[in-house]
């Protein structure tokens, strides 16, 4: 039994514990330097008092998304290690953090403990989330604020924030910045079409100077939602008259004046989204600016009522968030609905849109929305015929609707160069009109298809003509880095001046409607080769991007880090409903099973998986929506299907990798499948992000030279084949073989790291050569002829793979010494010097004459990348019997077919740069 001492001291020890916080109390905020955005920085949790970092060991894409779902963010794109957003201060309270993926918040992932690590602040990790907020979450600003200390600094300032929960306060001797002198916000107009109706008080700037309470210390805290920010115009701007009358009564009655401010707050509109206010200030730069407006803020005591919401384009201004097509006579293009009665909502209701203004230009933007790249005008008369048909029947609901304005949004005026609807200016009802749409009916609209919709159910069709414009490495459909074709090369495009403008005019130009975000900085993966375009400004009437006004690139003035993307809107195909994943321990992983058309009836089944790999794996998960595909899988015992799939209904499926569902791929017409279902059923596992592996042209074709190499010094590559074969047929230890020697580094230009598909327990051990191979074949090395004939081969076992180079700011990961992990960190490189074994091909037996040589990475497809159509390097190769020239080296995906048909087929060289 213990004694009374004994329990004193245990007492003591028990109150001096901290108190652990709960998952919902655990605050997290991104902080560091770099930072482009709000959503994106270095990691920091409050715990205990005092702001800390977390350490980059075991990160994976599922702590990535639980701390940008926390922080209010719908996804993750992507972490960032070894401090790339500046090193942190203070304690490192997270380490080998791991979580499911479910979790509502860091805390609830198991980790080694508060500010139990092995880490120093070079390894502070830092997320790049997606820029769209979750539902109920505020949008967020960047706002740069000092690394991590006790104090507890707003590190991203929040509009509209609701009530949060009782956050840590700063300590008593803390002052703020924000809470010093004045603050000055230049404010300028939005732009309007038409000019006519803008009054004078609209257009120009305003400098409005507020006073900050300097001794409270609650202002020291909260940043006043009323105190504008950016290009917005103040309601008091809006309607002069009705601002200096609440003036008015507020010096008679400062009751009034605050009971005015409450019935203002309760009808304010909702603020814009990202897309509208980029496309607004795009639209303010060539704007034409007519006089200023200095006026200060009145200050009304303990009233606090107005938001940023009552400054957006004034108090008529509305928000219309989706759009949608309902089709009542037709429009259903194959599964697609093209056709139908316009439905707009508002405030979370769906309402309808009066046809009465309703234009071409407005049905284009919808059509944009909805994914499709153009409208067509169309013969109302019979839905005309339909509307009074039901208003004549007494019966109908529609009689006793059309009378409510809850019912319409009355009108809408688009120049049809927005993005969505929400940029276009529209009205509830109508001023001094009892009757909502007086004459007129609810808007139709009619959308074209892009042209790999137009056969829905098969694979796409091809385009009518040669693109000149493409997206590559996205992980959804309409989604990837930009590429132009000049000259018959393909390039990327530098992010100066990029914006959603521009990036609509490649989404319809691909077939996708407008566009939902233009991204910069290389957030979709950097590209290779040349940089074709810079500072591109499109007006959104362009039929292609290479219509728009654009710069060239001089020289090493723009980095692959610059090259844009896009996200498209695409058209709702339904594709996605028609396969699924059971078992898997989250939504991107399970048994692939599949609805087919069995007997003329529609049913469930599995996919055999014989001959299933990871393009078959790549298509699932696109059409499912959740990115590339990590792994194949063959075998799944440990995923229970569905009791209503377990008969295979698919087999001997081959995809390309362009398709966008795994029915339009090549399969077998009858069902024959040897291994069976069940168990041995095709899986998949679906990942946000995968690397991508290139091979550097540059280096192979300086490098490149000939080697005769005595036999006594090829024993070892002998033995892992890297020989031809009638090297088996000479006298041992006695001649010599003629290699072709070449050094070769791939870079990892993806956004994940690129690892070894085998464990480190599952390597081989060779020998003769005493060391491991973490992948048996790594890259081949093929000489061909120019008809496409193979003269002599090589091959490269990975025995090695490691960050060989890494550039400034980024940390070396892998490397190969003491057994320690293998592969290619994201940004950096492996190279394979020419003066080691297998690093050649064996061209003794080779006539002189002109080859083409090839260098491919990954060749067999076994671990996932974000796009396998650049792993395949070519040079053009001429041999004369003692020396060896390669020349024109390229990515296989970096010509146009005419080039490359060029390439395969010119018998001289074209050029001296050897």
């Amino acid at each position: 039994m213990l004694s009374l001492g004994s329990l004193s001291i245990l007492l003591v020890l028990l109150l001096l514990q901290p108190t652990q916080l709960s998952a919902q109390d655990v605050l997290i905020r991104l902080a560091g330097v770099g930072r482009r955005n709000a959503n994106e920085g270095r990691v920091e949790v409050f715990y205990n008092g005092v702001w800390g970092t977390v350490c980059d060991d075991e990160v994976d894409i599922k702590l990535s998304n639980v701390l940008c779902r926390q922080l209010g963010f719908q996804r993750s794109f992507t972490w960032a290690h070894s401090a790339k957003f500046g090193q942190g201060q203070g304690p490192i309270w997270l380490d080998n953090v791991r979580c499911q993926g479910s979790e509502t918040s860091v805390a609830q992932c198991h980790f080694s403990g508060w500010g139990i690590n092995d880490c120093t602040h070079a390894e502070d990790l830092g997320i790049i989330c997606s820029p769209e907020r979750r539902p109920g979450f505020p949008p967020v600003i960047l706002e740069e604020t000092a690394s991590s200390s006790g104090q507890y600094p707003s590190q991203q300032r929040q509009r509209n924030p609701p009530s949060p929960p009782v956050q840590p306060a700063a300590p008593a001797n803390s002052t703020s910045y924000s809470a010093r002198g004045h603050e000055i916000a230049l404010h300028r107009a939005t732009s309007s079409s038409r000019r006519g109706g803008v009054s004078p008080r609209e257009n120009g700037h305003e400098i409005q100077i507020s006073r900050r309470n300097r001794g409270d210390s609650r202002a020291s805290q909260h940043v006043n939602p009323a105190l504008p920010r950016g290009h917005q115009l103040p309601s008091r701007l809006a309607n002069s008259d009705a601002y200096r009358q609440r003036q008015e009564v507020a010096r008679e009655s400062p009751q009034a004046m605050r009971q005015e401010l409450e019935v203002q707050a309760n009808r304010q509109p909702h603020p814009q989204p990202p897309a509208q206010i980029h496309s607004e200030r795009r639209s303010n730069r060539r704007q034409q600016l007519s006089g200023n407006h200095v006026e200060p803020d009145p200050v009304y005591p303990d009233v606090d009522l107005e938001t940023d919401a009552q400054y957006t384009q004034g108090s008529e201004r509305i928000y219309l968030e989706e759009a949608r097509l309902r089709p009542v006579l037709s429009g259903n293009h194959g599964g697609l609905v093209t056709e139908g009665v316009l439905e707009v909502k508002h405030a979370g209701k769906w309402r309808h849109v009066c046809n009465k203004g309703w234009d071409l230009s407005s049905s284009r933007v919808v059509c944009g929305m909805l994914g499709f790249p153009a409208a067509q005008p169309l013969d109302q008369n019979a839905y005309r015929k339909l509307w009074d048909s039901k208003l004549a029947d007494p019966s109908s609901r529609l009689r006793s609707q059309i009378s409510k304005k809850a019912y319409w949004v009355e009108k809408v005026q688009c120049q049809g160069l927005e993005v969505s609807l929400a940029q276009c200016p529209a009205q509830l009802s109508l001023p001094r009109s009892d009757v909502p749409c007086r004459g007129g009916m609810h808007a139709v609209v009619r959308c074209v298809p892009g042209f790999q919709f137009e056969r829905y159910g098969r694979a796409p069709a091809p385009p009518p003509v040669a693109p000149v414009v493409r997206l590559k490495a996205g992980p959804r459909l309409g989604e990837g880095r930009v590429e132009v074709m000049k000259e018959g090369k393909w390039g990327t495009v530098c992010d100066h001046l990029w914006d959603l403008n521009a990036a609509s005019v490649v989404c319809r130009e691909l077939g996708f409607g407008s566009a939902k975000e233009a991204l910069t900085r290389a957030q979709l993966g950097q590209g290779t080769g040349p940089i074709h375009m810079n500072s591109v400004q499109c007006t959104g009437r362009e039929r292609s991007i290479m219509d728009c006004v654009y710069k060239p690139v001089p020289l090493y003035t723009c980095k692959h880090t610059q090259d844009v993307a896009v996200r498209c809107n695409v058209p709702n195909t339904g594709i996605q409903t028609t396969v699924r994943l059971a078992g898997g321990r989250d939504h991107g992983e399970g048994r692939v099973e599949v609805l087919m058309e069995v007997g003329g009836a529609m049913r469930w089944g599995s996919v055999c998986s014989e001959n299933f790999g990871l393009n078959e794996a790549m298509v699932v998960c696109r059409q499912l929506g959740l990115g590339f595909a990590s792994r194949a899988h063959e075998e799944t015992w440990y995923w229970p299907g569905s009791p209503d799939a377990r008969e295979v209904l698919l087999s001997g499926t081959h995809c390309v990798g362009t398709e966008m569902s795994i029915q339009q791929c090549r399969r077998n017409g009858q069902v024959y499948c040897p291994r069976g279902g069940d168990g041995r059923a095709a899986g998949v596992t679906c990942v946000e992000t995968a690397p991508d592996l290139v091979v550097d042209a540059q280096l192979v074709q300086e490098s490149a030279y000939l080697e005769d190499r005595p036999l006594h010094l090829l024993t070892c590559a002998n033995e892992e084949n890297c020989l031809s074969s009638s090297a088996a047929r000479m006298n041992w230890p006695y001649g010599h073989r003629r290699l072709l020697r070449f050094s070769s580094r791939i870079m990892n230009m993806g956004l994940a790291d690129f690892r070894p598909r085998a464990t480190r327990e599952s390597w081989v051990w060779h020998q003769c050569h005493r060391h491991y191979h973490s992948i048996e074949v790594f890259t081949h090395y093929d000489l061909l002829t120019l008809n496409g004939t193979k003269v002599a081969e090589g091959h490269k076992a990975s025995f090695c793979l490691e960050d060989t180079y890494c550039p400034d700011g980024i940390h070396k990961r892998y490397a190969c010494y003491n057994w320690g992990q293998q592969g290619i960190s994201v940004g950096c490189w492996d190279t394979y010097r020419h003066d080691i074994d297998c690093q050649w091909v064996d061209i003794t037996d080779v006539r002189p004459g002109e080859y083409i040589f090839q260098v491919e990475v990954n060749p067999t497809l076994d671990m996932a990348e974000s796009d396998f159509q650049n792993n395949v390097m070519r040079c053009r190769c001429k041999y004369d019997g003692a020396r060896v020239y390669l020349f024109r080296c390229h990515a296989a995906d970096a010509y146009s077919a005419e080039e490359e048909d060029l390439f395969d087929h010119q018998r001289q060289i074209s050029n001296n740069n050897l």
